[in-house]
C-alpha cells in the first residue's frame, strides 16, 4: 500500500504543485481545499490524487478529511498549505480580519496536526510540513500575516520537540516571493521591486515551493526547521515592504 498524504489548500498554486510532485513520487494524495474546483484539480492529476472540501477553520470538516486519511491507512504525511494572504496596516486592521486570517493560517493547520498526530505515534511514523512564508521574519502593513506565519513557525519547533518521540517529524518551508494566483493582485512597483531583490534573478514557482516539501517529506531525521525557499532573498535583508 502507498503512503497517504493530506494536502490542504491542494486547489490552489502552491498546494497543486505539491499533489503533483507527491503523486509523481509514489503517494496517494488527498487534495483537500475549500474551493470545489479540487475536484477538477485531482482529476487532472491522474488516479493517484483524491478530491476532499474542507474548511480548515471547521471542526467537523476537518474530523472527516483525517476520517477518509485513516480509511486509507492513515496520513503519512500532512502538508498544511491552506493559507490566504489579507492584511493592512495596524491602524487600519479590523478585528474580524484578524481573526479570520489567524483562523485559517495558524488554528486550523494545529488542529489538522493534533487530529493526524494521534494516528502517527500510533504506527511510530510521520511527517507533518507546515508551508509558512518569509512573512514570518515581518513585513510592513502585513502583521496579522506575520502574526500567523510566525507563529506557525514556532509551533512548527515546538511540536518537533513533542512528537519527535513518536517517530514523526515536523518542519516548515517559509517560501518567498512565488507566482500564484495569491501574489497576481500585487501592484506593479512593488512587483519590480521584489523581482530586483532576489539574488537568482526571477520569482519562484509553485514547484520550486513543492520541491521542498517533497525534500522535508521525505527527510527523515530533519526536524524542526525552516527551509527558506527565496531565492535568496532573506540574505542579509529580512525587512520587507511588500508581505512577501
Amino acid at each position: 500500500m502507498s503512503a497517504t498524504a493530506l494536502v490542504t489548500g491542494g486547489a490552489g498554486g502552491i498546494g497543486r504543485a505539491v499533489c503533483a510532485r507527491l503523486a509523481a513520487d509514489g503517494f496517494t494524495v488527498l487534495l483537500a481545499d475549500l474551493d470545489p474546483a479540487a475536484a477538477d484539480a485531482a482529476a487532472a492529476l491522474g488516479p493517484g490524487v483524491e478530491p476532499r472540501v474542507l474548511d480548515v477553520t471547521d471542526p467537523e470538516s476537518r474530523r472527516a478529511a483525517v476520517a477518509r486519511a485513516d480509511a486509507l491507512g492513515g496520513a503519512d504525511l500532512l502538508v498544511n498549505c491552506a493559507g490566504v494572504l489579507r492584511d493592512a496596516r495596524i491602524a487600519k486592521l479590523d478585528p474580524a480580519l484578524f481573526r479570520s486570517l489567524i483562523g485559517i493560517n495558524l488554528v486550523g493547520p494545529l488542529a489538522l496536526a493534533r487530529l493526524v498526530a494521534a494516528g502517527m505515534a500510533e504506527r511510530g511514523r510521520g511527517s507533518i510540513v507546515n508551508v509558512a512564508s518569509r512573512a514570518w521574519l515581518g513585513t510592513f502593513g502585513s502583521t496579522a500575516y506575520s502574526t500567523a506565519k510566525g507563529g506557525l513557525v514556532g509551533a512548527t519547533r515546538s511540536l518537533a520537540l513533542e512528537l519527535g518521540p513518536h517517530g514523526i517529524t515536523v518542519n516548515a518551508v517559509a517560501p518567498g516571493f512565488v507566482e500564484t494566483p495569491m501574489t497576481d493582485g500585487l501592484p506593479p512597483e512593488i512587483r519590480r521591486r521584489t523581482l530586483d531583490a532576489i539574488p537568482v534573478g526571477r520569482a519562484g514557482t509553485p514547484d520550486d515551493a513543492a520541491a521542498a516539501v517533497a525534500y522535508l517529506a521525505g527527510a527523515g531525521y530533519v526536524t524542526g526547521q525552516v527551509l527558506v525557499a527565496c531565492g535568496g532573498r532573506s540574505i542579509g535583508s529580512p525587512y520587507s515592504e511588500d508581505g512577501q
